[in-house]
């Protein structure tokens, strides 16, 4: 008998069978099953077929669990044991019908609950299969918008300079707005794959508060001159207007807030409230609070419309909402360690209060006092690697008669560069992250490590619309000296040029 079951044994039936071994019955207790003297322990039940050709071998004990015996007049679950002894074979049939059907509902909710488990871990790397193909779609989407539409506004920007009569230069003027919205929306798209994958970069640097401010009241006052809404902008005397923090992230979150009032008020007034509520001599705190006379959002809507692509249509032709821009606005809030608010009642307009902490900055620098020159003006040769002819066209407008003394010259790709390099000397070198012949990572070591002085020196602007963080900072280990994202302007490019080899 099975002594670590005996506690259950002691409550269960037990049927003792003799066999021989050819599986024949010699004597049976018929304790469970009626199994009549000279028949065969097949006759029972058609598991035992399998059984009897290892009974002539049988020197151990062989055990079965759980096994369903179900016949006309009786269905019971047994272990099953064959013990040889003597020439003999006892077949011991151990009735656990009731423990297991017992047992059987705690077996299935285990079988449940671990499927749930790997339902759900299942269910996480799907989560983050999306994910990545997300950041990975917005990454590639992201720099091959971004060429294109460096040329467009530079050829827009090129188009300004000339002699336009005034339709032109007011459609002109639409189309450097549209292209202007367009590149908001790349770095809102941008954005959002950024702060999710906690890559986003906030910087600290000076900034004048008030010249923020001037710029988006004069930019939607022109912007939207022709609805019959008046906007407003209040400072307190108590702000300080000379700040430490990241400008480019405070304008972009006044900037979806003021187009998302502007957006849902057909008429009516929107302001713009700016005052200190916490300060001393080194920080201060700023609440900036934006106010409409718009269309308000009900109640139970209020705490979604931070959600991503959430937007509230009143009817089908005037969804309110900006979508991407108020889930940017309560992320990067958050990245800036502030706070946004909302309150607002349907048909009666939205109030938005956000407050960020800010460092003040003290003192002043000292102007540097710029000797008089000679009047000549020295001409700095730039080398280009640029392979598309619409790139290199406008390259060459932009560069043509510039005030800085610039020249420029074309390599069609990283073999060509060096061969100029070779014979000509530049004070820099600019071009893509992604070349036809190499990477931008192994162009940079070629030239750092380069023979010559002169080229292993120079410096090297990279321009690219790759513009994820991890990409900058690839390049720049490698040993570029700056990084220009597309689109830029020609202002901009200059600016970056100028600081390179001044």
């Amino acid at each position: 008998m099975k002594t670590s079951l005996k506690t259950e044994i002691c409550n269960s039936r037990i049927q003792e069978v003799e066999i021989d071994q050819t599986g024949t019955v010699l004597e049976s207790d018929d304790a469970i099953f009626g199994m009549p003297k000279g028949s065969l322990i097949s006759d029972l039940h058609p598991f035992f077929e399998g059984v009897i050709p290892l009974l002539p071998a049988l020197n151990d004990t062989l055990n079965f669990p759980c096994v369903n015996l179900e016949t006309e007049s009786n269905s019971r679950i047994v272990d099953i044991d064959f013990i040889p002894k003597d020439n003999r074979i006892y077949l011991l049939l151990f009735d656990f019908s009731e423990h297991y059907e017992a047992s059987h509902p705690l077996v299935q909710e285990k079988n449940v609950a671990s499927i749930a488990k790997h339902k759900l871990a299942f269910e996480k790397q799907l989560l983050e299969a999306k994910e990545e193909f997300k950041n990975g779609f917005l990454a590639n989407l992201n720099h091959e918008i971004r060429n294109p539409l460096n040329n467009l506004l530079g050829f827009m920007e090129l188009l300004k300079e000339t002699k336009l009569d005034y339709d032109q230069n007011e459609t002109l003027k639409v189309m450097q707005r549209t292209g202007t919205h367009l590149k908001i929306l790349m770095d809102d798209m941008l954005d959002i794959s950024k702060i999710e994958r906690g890559v986003l970069d906030i910087k600290n640097v000076n900034f004048n508060l008030g010249h923020i401010l001037n710029n988006l009241h004069n930019h939607f006052h022109l912007k939207y001159h022709d609805k019959p809404v008046v906007f407003n902008v209040t400072i307190d005397n108590n702000v300080p207007k000379k700040l430490l923090g990241d400008p480019a992230r405070l304008n972009q979150i006044l900037f979806n807030l003021l187009e998302n009032a502007f957006r849902n008020t057909e008429d009516g007034h929107i302001s713009m409230f700016v005052k200190a509520v916490d300060q001393n001599k080194s920080r201060c705190k700023v609440q900036i609070i934006i106010s409409d006379s718009g269309s308000g959002i009900p109640e139970d809507k209020i705490n979604e419309v931070f959600d991503t692509y959430f937007q509230l249509k009143v009817d089908k032709l005037k969804p309110l909402g900006e979508g991407l821009g108020l889930k940017i606005v309560k992320d990067l809030t958050e990245s800036l360690n502030g706070t946004v608010q909302l309150s607002s009642e349907e048909g009666k307009g939205s109030v938005f209060t956000c407050v960020f902490p800010f460092e003040v900055r003290t003192g002043g620098r000292e102007k540097k006092t710029v000797p008089k020159g000679t009047g000549i003006l020295m001409s700095k040769r730039i080398l280009i690697v640029e392979d598309e002819t619409t790139n290199q066209m406008l390259m060459m407008k932009m560069f043509l008669n510039n005030e800085k003394g610039y020249v420029i010259e074309m390599a069609i790709n990283a073999a060509h560069a060096l061969e100029l390099l070779e014979n000509n000397n530049y004070n820099l070198i600019m071009f893509k992250s992604v070349l036809t012949d190499m990477k931008a990572e192994e162009f940079i070591n070629a030239l750092r490590s380069h023979k010559s002085e002169q080229v292993s020196k120079i410096p090297i602007l990279i321009a690219s619309g790759s513009t994820f963080k991890e990409q900058q900072e690839s390049v720049l280990e490698a040993g570029a000296s700056a990084f220009l994202a597309k689109p830029y302007t020609k202002n901009e490019l200059f600016k970056c040029i100028e600081k390179l080899i001044r």
